[in-house]
This record gives C-alpha cells, structure tokens and sequence, in this order.
C-alpha cells in the first residue's frame, strides 16, 4: 500500500511538473512561435503543435545563450523537416545541435526507431549539403549551417528532447548508440543527447533562475591574495576538476566566452598527456581561472599552516580553462588514473560584474604561442623569404603577426605549406592538412614540415605551387553553383584532394624551371578541376557508399588513399567521365536562389546612397570582446550605405567597400577577437539608427509587399 502511495505521488509530481512547463512555454513562446501551417481544427491538437514547437525553442535558448525570440527564430518544424524540429548554431565555435521534441500532457511522449532513422536521414542530407528538399523554416539557416560544417572542428550533436519520465526503450537507445559509433568510426564528430522530462524541467527552472554553482574542494601547495581582491591559487586532483563538469556540464563556462569546444587536436593531445602521463600534465598546461562571489578557506589541519586547504566556493564560473576542465573530465573517465593528474587552479573573488567581465576578456585574449610560430626560428625559411624577394621580386610572409600578402604580391608559409602538402605524393599529408592545419607544422622524421620543407623546396617551386592551388580553389569556387547535395558537400571537404589530383595529373616538370611557361600550364587547371572532382565524387559513392558522412570521409587517411589511387587511376586511363546524378546538380528549375537582405533593400531602393549605418553586437561575448577596441576609435562603429547588391558598406576606417558580414569579420580580426565564430550574420548587426537592422528594414519590406519571407545570406 505505501508503495502505491508513494508511485502515485510521483505521478501527481510529474503531471504538476508538467502543467507548469506547460504553462512556462506560454508565458515565454506564445508571441513567437508560428503554428500558422499547422491547421488542425482541434484546438487541443494546435495546443500541443505549440508546445512541441516551444520545447524546442527552450532546448535552444538554454544551449546558446540567447534570448527566447532569437531561439524560437531556430524552430523549423513543420513538412519537410526530415525529423529535425529545431536546431541551435554555436557564436563561439564551430558546433551545430539538432533538435527532435516531443510534447506529451501526460508526461508519456513517445519515440520510437522510426523517428530516430528519419532524423539520422536528415543529418546525412545536412552532411551532404542537400538542403533543397527541407523546408523554408530551415532553408533560411541552410548557409550558416554550411559554414559551420565546413569548419575542419565541427560537431554535431543528435538532441531528443522528450516530455517523459521512463528512459527510452534499449532497442531505441541501441539505434542511437549504432549511429553514433557510425558517424564516428574516423574520429569524434557526432555525439547524442536525449532529453528527458526532468531535464527540460531543470532547464525551464535555469532559465527563470539560474541557480548559482557552489564548489567544494581541496586545494594544496597554495598561495592568498588579499588586495585589490582576495584570490587563492594551487594545485587541485583533476578528479576533482572532473567531478565539476559531471556535475554541472557546460554551465560551468556560463561567464566564459566560449563553452567547451569538444575532442580538438590540442584537447586530444590534453587527454592523452593525462592518461598516459599524468604527472606531467602540471607541467604542460597553464590551468583554470575561476571566478566566484564567496570564498571560504579552512585549513585542514592547524598543526600545518602550509598544508592543504578545504575550500567553498559560491556562485563559481571558470572563466579561462574550458578546454582544461572537458579534456580532464574526458581523460578520468578514460582512465581513473588521470584523477592523480595536478590542475593549477586559480580562484578570484569578486561580485563585480564589470571587474570580472575585464578578467575574463584578458585571460581568453592573451597571446599564446601555436607550432607554427616556432618555424620563424628556421633558418630555411629565412632563405626561402630572401629567396622571394630576390628572385620573383615578391613577399614571403613567415610571422604569424605579418598580414598576409595580397594574393598578387606573394603568399605566407601557411599557403606555402598547404600548396607543397596538395603537391606532395602521399595524400595524407592534403588530409592532415585539412583536418587541422597545425599538423603542418610538426617536426620530426614523419613530420609534415619536415616532410614539405626539409629538402628545401626554392622560391619558385614554392610560388608555382600557391599559383596552382589557387588556381585549383578558384576553379572550384566558380562552379559551386552548378553543384548540389553530396557533390557540393564533395566540393567542399574535398578542395585540397582536388588539388592534390591536379597536382599528380600535372607533375613536377617545368616547376623549377624559370624558363617554363607555368601559365600554360595554369590554363590546364579549370579542365582538369572539373574531370578529378567528378571523378572523386563517383569514387566517395562507389568505395565508401553514398550514405556515409562526407566530413569523416575526408579526414580519414586509409579511406583518402583508397579515392585517390581509385580516381588517378581513372584519370590517367582517360576514361570517360561519369556522369553525375540530377540530384547533384543544379537543375534549370532549381536554380532560382531566395533574395537576401542586402538584395531586397537595394531592388527597393530602401536606403539611401550615403545614409550613416551604425554597429551594434549582437553578443554578450561579441560585446566584451570589441568594446575596447571600438571605443578606441568611434568610426569603427560606423559605415555609409551604398546600393551594390554584394558590397554596400563603406567603412569609415578605411573608405573601403565590404558586405555586412564580411566587415563584421574584418573588425573581429583587427580587434584580435581569438574566439570569434566561424559565421556571422551581419545584417543583424548594422543598422540605420531610427529604422532597426538590415534584417528587420528587409522584413518591413517583405510585408509590405506581401511576399514570403526570404531566406537570410551571410553577405
């Protein structure tokens, strides 16, 4: 009997639960999200259409950050939406979250293998850059997500946010398991997310009131601080720091300006250094900087002074060290050695937000020193620069802090480094560079640099090679249009295996030989762009199957080598091209593009020639981090409008032209912002003062004509 009674309280706590999130989701979503198409006459079916819709806007305010107009503007449910309900893009890394909700007033939402293979089908369309067959909701979004997926460091995350109590039955959680081992046989792209009725419970309560994070700890060879602020700093276990982020996951980064950025080249080399020699990791990494409210230090013992301390820590927030924490936690749940790992941890306290804004911005804009830095110290490329110079009367950057030349005046060791990595033999060294170009720069027998640069390649080789490979993705940009789907996708990840094919079919005669006519054989290159990349696309559906993710394809050595040997083969037999699929071209009928804003303010005439645009950040991350260098100097805030259809901002820096988006860039560069994300809307960021953003004048314009809303361009 007590036992009936205690279920039976649950079950009136869980139906509670769910009126109130009911409830919750009017009060924030019922302005903003559109249930227009959905036109069931049963009121209580509509009721539900919105609350699906509005579990989804919660799950993408919660991961982004941002407010509950700008999440429901993520929610693309409706026809052709392939299992895929909402999805959520990082501002401060390359990673995107696919959302799939389910709204149950009974708190009983159902989920079967079905719906998770017809999300699993939108993912490899979004993979394959097959965007035209989802709907308008999500087509306005298609280029941002393009963006990111282009991004060498992209994950994705499956998220099934679920209003019910019991977990999911084990032959659906065994699908989930399947894709997610599929989708990463070559490397850690995709992980898995299901949310449950007392996770978006939890979620709905952060949001009202984010509850503050309390740490307790023990801190050992340790320092204080009492003025202009009290601080401690020492060594903690890292099963500690791990038992953080199982506890409070990415909230911990909460005032930091970027969340963790998953399994990176640098965060691997983080986890193996702790798993496989965790002493050493102190030594090899600067550590954590918290932030907190309160500090409370107790010695442990009062017989040694110097001994360790027992710390409580209110309202914390590591606000440098996200990589640290995620690669530790990773590791000890690896290998429960790695928790004898020591972790420099230093802790401030201060209840000054705009103090602990200025810590957080100077801890993550700090100078830090990458491989590549270390290749000015060689005396080789000393010779190469002189060589340049001398020779082709051209620049040769090789400094990370020199600009790099325009593309008519020379080129940098990072361009020399992936032309002469496309040039070279071995593929693999094309695929390292892809997968992250810091591989570049490794030393030693098997290392690329010594690989690329130790038989001291001349100036003219080294130019000859930029000169192609420009050639090469210049070719390849000119026919994005005429690509779709899994070509575009092909096109895309595969730019450099391009190259490389070009590179074998073209050889090394003439390279070194001022008296060759390179342009002759730079004329070749658009022809043979052409052949190598069909051939490569019939070589990615043939070896490795058209359903396999195209990113994890081309990142994997064996899997390139496989396509290269297969297409080379092909190209030197002159066999006949095949002939692409319809579903990766651009046909007649498809051709026809959605306006972007800049369009449709210029076909209207909207703005005038010469009216005063002003910028504004759309971030608390993106504030913090331009606020100083724009207060620096006040035209940096400021452009002129002119009616061009691509480049209507003047800017008063420098009275040069720029898209919207391409100058939002440019300042993100000059103002040395080193998290800046991988895309940008910045029509959401210029504006006409007294009329609202580019984006909203677009809208009024859309409205006022009656016309569906179009679909917004990085422009």
């Amino acid at each position: 009997m007590s036992q009936l009674r205690k279920g039976h309280v649950v079950t009136i706590e869980a139906a509670r639960q769910v009126t109130v999130m009911a409830e919750a989701l009017k009060r924030d979503f019922a302005d903003l999200i559109d249930i227009s198409d959905f036109t069931h006459p049963d009121l209580g079916e509509r009721r539900r259409k919105f609350l699906t819709r509005a579990l989804g806007a919660l799950v993408v305010r919660d991961y982004v950050g941002c407010d509950a107009r700008a999440a429901a503007d993520f929610v693309v449910d409706g026809g052709q939406d392939f299992g895929i309900d909402a999805l959520a893009i990082s501002e401060g890394a390359p990673r995107l979250w696919l959302i799939q909700t389910k709204w149950s007033d009974k708190g009983e939402a159902k989920l079967g293998e079905l719906e998770v293979m017809t999300m699993v089908d939108g993912l490899r369309k979004i993979d394959q850059f097959d965007f035209a067959r989802f709907n308008p909701r999500f087509q306005q979004h298609a280029e941002r997500v393009k963006t990111v997926l282009s991004d060498r460091r992209a994950r994705i995350t499956l998220v099934l946010a679920l209003m019910r109590k019991d977990e999911l039955h084990e032959n659906v959680t065994q699908r989930l398991e399947d894709v997610r081992r599929e989708f990463n046989a070559y490397g850690e792209h995709l992980d898995v997310k299901v949310l449950y009725g007392r996770d978006l419970w939890e979620m709905m309560r952060r949001s009202s009131q984010p509850d503050p994070i309390d740490l307790a700890l023990i801190m050992d060879r340790w320092f204080q601080l009492e003025t202009p602020m009290r601080a401690i700093v020492g060594v903690v276990s890292a099963a500690e720091v791990a038992d953080w982020h199982t506890t409070h996951g990415d909230r911990l980064f909460s005032k930091n300006i970027r969340e963790s950025l998953g399994l990176t080249h640098v965060n691997a080399g983080l986890v193996r250094t702790l798993t496989e020699d965790p002493h050493d990791f102190w030594y090899y990494n600067n550590g954590i900087t918290v932030l907190c409210d309160d500090l409370d230090v107790k010695l442990r013992s009062k017989g040694l002074p110097s001994g360790p301390v027992d710390l409580k820590i209110t309202g914390a927030s590591v606000v440098n060290g996200a990589q640290t924490v995620a690669a530790v936690a990773r590791a000890v749940n690896q290998e429960e050695t790695a928790g004898y790992a020591f972790v420099n941890v230093r802790i401030i306290e201060t209840s000054d937000t705009a103090v602990g804004s200025q810590i957080t911005k100077a801890t993550n804009t700090q100078n830090h020193v990458e491989r590549r830095d270390f290749v000015a110290l060689d005396p080789i490329q000393a010779q190469i620069k002189d060589e340049f110079a001398a020779a082709l009367g051209l620049t040769y950057s090789i400094r990370r802090s020199e600009l790099e030349p325009p593309a008519e005046s020379g080129c940098s060791v990072r361009v020399a480094a992936v032309a002469l990595a496309s040039a070279h033999p071995s593929a693999e060294l094309a695929v390292r560079a892809r997968v992250a170009e810091d591989l570049l720069w490794e030393d030693g027998p098997k290392g690329a640099y010594r690989l690329l640069f130790g038989s001291k390649p001349s100036a003219i080789q080294i130019w000859r090679s930029v000169q192609l490979l420009r050639s090469v993705l210049e070719s390849l940009h000119a026919g994005q249009a005429s690509r779709e789907g899994r070509a575009a996708a092909v096109a895309e990840h595969g730019n450099l295996l391009v190259a490389h094919l070009v590179f074998q079919r073209i050889g090394r005669d003439g390279v070194d030989d001022p008296d060759f006519d390179w342009n002759d054989v730079l004329g070749q290159v658009p022809g043979l762009v052409d052949v190598a990349l069909q051939w490569l696309i019939h070589a990615v559906d043939e070896i490795i199957g058209a359903n396999k993710l195209i990113g994890a394809t081309f990142s994997n050595p064996e899997r390139v080598r496989s396509l290269v040997q297969f297409a080379l083969q092909k190209l030197d037999e002159g066999a006949s091209v095949p002939e692409l699929p319809d579903s990766y071209r651009v046909l007649p009928k498809q051709r026809t593009r959605r306006a972007s804003s800049v369009q449709i303010l210029v076909d209207a005439r909207m703005i005038k020639d010469g009216t005063t645009l002003k910028f504004g950040a759309d971030t608390a991350p993106e504030r913090a981090a331009l606020a100083d260098w724009l207060s620096a100097d006040p035209r940096r805030e400021t452009a002129t409008w002119v009616n061009d259809r691509t480049k209507p901002l003047l800017w008063a820096v420098d009275a040069k032209r720029y898209s919207p988006s391409g100058l939002v860039m440019r300042m993100w560069a000059l103002a040395e912002w080193a998290e800046a994300s991988v895309a940008v809307q910045g029509t959401k960021r210029w504006s006409v003062p007294g009329e609202g953003t580019l984006v909203e004048m677009a809208e009024a314009v859309l409205r006022a004509g009656e016309l569906p809303l179009a679909g917004e361009e990085l422009l």
